[in-house]
């Protein structure tokens, strides 16, 4: 479980936060609330929470020198800001702390869950190179990694129509003006595997970057990358990621 600590000076707004977010769901649980900075410090000390929910304007120690505090003592450590002052310096001056996300109050519900998600997935706790290790996991050649212009120009048709649960291979080589089997076996002499199995592939890295939104629902990421039987689609995906799609997307690779 990631361990959270929510900063707020309005009690109320902490108490929202603490008690309206399925924490369970994003597979988090608060450890500690405080409702200024230098509360909070003492509290992230005591309790090393992994991720600190935190409003900007607070007594005391406000959010942008308790965040500097916090990365100095807990360089991993991540943060999320909430703010009700829509001030581009606040921003500019979170972005250059190395802050992991901005968010302004009153933010819209679920809101604060997608952006917990997406940062599960580049967790400490994770590989540092959690991308890297997607990467190799469904590993794909890139366009700027091929050198036949055909090929280049069916993964260019591929990253474009991955989505139309009717793609075929007669389509693409139509749209190019080849016959379907030279195509094919420019294909796999280039990229290693055939047509088919390139889309498989890449709907399925689609799709864990959609998962990555955890008010997306399974379903839904189905029919975004092409799968009109949702079952076929958690079964593939299952296959190549080795876990369930809604697994993946409450826990990604880091468990």
């Amino acid at each position: 479980m990631i361990s959270v600590m929510v900063v707020d000076d309005e009690k109320y707004v902490r108490a929202g936060i603490i008690n309206e977010t399925d924490w369970a769901l994003i597979g988090c649980e608060v450890v500690a609330e405080a409702s200024d900075g230098e509360a909070a410090f003492k509290a992230a000390e005591e309790s090393r929470p992994d991720l600190v929910i935190s409003d900007i304007k607070m007594p005391k120690m406000d959010g942008i020198a308790l965040a500097e505090k916090l990365l100095a003592r807990f360089p991993n450590i991540k943060i999320i800001f909430l703010t009700a002052y829509s001030d581009f310096e606040y921003a500019r001056q979170a972005v250059r702390l190395g802050v992991s996300d901005y968010l302004l109050k009153p933010f819209k519900d679920g809101e604060l869950e997608a952006s917990i998600q997406r940062l599960l997935h580049l967790h400490p706790n994770a590989p540092a190179n959690v991308n890297e290790l997607e990467d190799k996991l469904i590993a794909l050649k890139k366009k700027d990694e091929i050198s036949n212009r055909y090929v280049q120009s069916a993964v260019a048709f591929i990253e474009d129509r991955f989505a139309d649960p009717d793609f075929s291979v007669g389509g693409l080589a139509e749209s190019m003006g080849v016959s379907e089997g030279h195509i094919t076996r420019l294909f796999k002499a280039e990229t290693g595997m055939g047509i088919n199995n390139y889309l498989t592939r890449y709907r399925i890295k689609r799709a864990m970057d959609y998962l990555k939104d955890v008010q997306t629902k399974v379903y839904e990421v189905a029919e975004k990358v092409g799968y009109r039987d949702i079952a076929y689609f958690s079964n593939t995906f299952k296959k190549l990621v080795g876990r369930s799609p809604s697994d993946y997307q409450t826990k990604g690779l880091t468990e």
